[in-house]
């Protein structure tokens, strides 16, 4: 195969090729109901001038980091946020409730049809498209701070959407991380002086991403067509560690502890990415297409010394 070269481009050493430059307020303000209780509001603004580029036809975990360019403008996020924190018991317990709204601007995606490799050879801002988005949500928090048994609940609801004026006709669609239920939980029990068990589970709404809805042929080509952007939700991920730890008698020189722990305790198989496997033949018939998921990190046990001196 014969490459022909098509354009170059050249800088000078030190030429800059796009400037930049933005002010990022902040606001916070607090305000003490009375020693229990207070509520807190905050304002803020800032650019991020990495984005991050996912291919919303693959669910392998293949994202990009794309620095800002003279095509690419910085991400800019304005989010407001307004909560209620109270203690309860003489401060044993400490809980709050958080709401917050976030626009987002000059958001990138690849554009539809693009595929690993594309750009092999290009530049890869020419395979981009430019959008705004949005998120809120819910953040509720609860977390027992004394005691032999001490742990914390922490849950939030939250929806963030994208808006592109090449997808799906600019209406909304989620990205690719929307997560709707994150739910975290934490536990911790002294059984004495030497022994703690320990209890961590974690659940989340699965990632979204853009899968065929079906295949058809084109002049011998068997040509695969894709639902909405982000229309698919992979299963959620959820998983269960479990832990004890023996604390070895402290010296002024030497502490040492044991910790057995089980990862993922009850063997969930929690969607890593999807992809696509066929069988049989389109001339007779019997051609069919399937997804297949793989999964990573198993139930695993762990034997862990850890020491100080």
């Amino acid at each position: 195969m014969l490459i022909h070269n098509v354009d170059t481009i050249i800088y000078e050493k030190g030429e800059s090729i796009a400037f930049y430059n933005s002010i990022e307020p902040r606001f916070s303000i607090k305000v003490g109901i009375n020693d229990k209780s207070s509520v807190k509001a905050s304002f803020m603004q800032n650019k991020q001038y990495l984005h991050l580029a996912s291919l919303s036809a693959s669910t392998l975990p293949t994202d990009l980091w794309v620095p800002c360019s003279d095509v690419v403008k910085p991400q800019e996020g304005r989010q407001y946020a307004v909560g209620y924190f109270r203690n309860f018991a003489n401060d044993h317990y400490e809980t709050s409730v958080e709401a917050y709204y976030k626009d987002i601007f000059n958001l990138i995606e690849y554009a539809d049809g693009a595929m690993h490799g594309d750009d092999v050879g290009d530049n890869a801002d020419n395979y981009f498209i430019f959008g705004d988005g949005y998120s809120y949500g819910l953040e509720l928090f609860i977390k027992k701070r004394t005691g032999s048994f001490t742990g914390w609940i922490g849950y939030t609801w939250s929806k963030t959407e994208r808006m592109f004026d090449d997808v799906d006709n600019g209406n909304p669609f989620p990205a690719k991380y929307d997560r709707r239920h994150d739910l975290s939980i934490t536990a911790s029990y002294k059984i004495n002086e030497k022994w703690t068990a320990g209890l961590v589970f974690v659940y989340a709404t699965g990632n979204t991403t853009t899968l065929p809805l079906g295949q058809y042929m084109i002049d011998g080509e068997l040509v695969s067509e894709y639902g909405d952007r982000n229309s698919y939700r992979m299963d959620p991920y959820h998983r269960l560690d479990l832990s004890v730890t023996y604390d070895h008698k402290k010296t002024d020189k030497w502490e040492s502890s044991w910790n057995f722990s089980v990862f993922n305790a009850y063997n969930r198989k929690n969607p890593y990415f999807i992809y696509f496997d066929s069988e049989g033949n389109v001339e007779d018939g019997t051609y069919r297409t399937f997804a297949k998921q793989v999964s990573l990190f198993p139930i695993l046990p762990a034997i862990t010394w850890n020491f100080k001196f």
